[in-house]
């Protein structure tokens, strides 16, 4: 079984359509304010286990920091693994990310990269691990998925598409 990443944007149109879905389908009676707060709080939550979306650039984080922020206001750590930019710690602050539960690791290699965010996963003391890295093979993907569930861990993977690397290349 192959599996494609979704963009990110999709994906969290697709939560906003189904949260949209059951407010309207609601009988009780509820405000505008009351479906904003539900979005809110469903912004706040990602499943454990790995999730892969395709890599849309330096706006990857902006659907995610509601999540992150609350991960860190239950001193969870949230983890990036190689990240490809530089992260602007100051509009972090400013969205609710707290500082001292937010970790960087750098790593080149794919090999570096897997085991990074495995380890992460596995320590129970992680909210969220987001990495960026090329489409996973079969059994690393199980094998971040195994730790995931094991360590009761999100895992958001930034997936690099082939075609993005090529127009890259070709740029440089």
């Amino acid at each position: 079984m192959s599996f494609k990443p979704q963009p990110l944007a999709s994906l969290m149109q697709g939560l906003r359509q189904i949260l949209s879905s059951i407010s309207m389908n609601n009988t009780s009676q509820h405000n505008d304010s009351n479906n904003i707060h539900s979005l809110q709080t469903a912004l706040q939550v990602w499943p454990v286990g790995v999730s892969e979306v395709a890599a849309s650039g330096d706006q990857e984080l902006g659907s995610l920091l509601p999540f992150l922020a609350s991960m860190t206001r239950k001193r969870k750590w949230v983890v990036l693994v190689a990240p490809p930019y530089a992260m602007p710690m100051p509009y972090l602050i400013r969205a609710g990310i707290d500082s001292s539960r937010f970790m960087v690791v750098r790593a080149k290699s794919q090999e570096g990269k897997t085991w990074a965010v495995q380890q992460a996963l596995r320590s129970r003391d992680c909210g969220a691990v987001l990495f960026w890295s090329m489409p996973l093979e079969s059994r690393q993907r199980l094998r971040l998925e195994a730790a995931a569930v094991e360590g009761e861990t999100s895992c958001i993977g930034f997936i690099e598409s082939f075609n993005q690397l090529i127009h890259i290349n070709k740029a440089a």
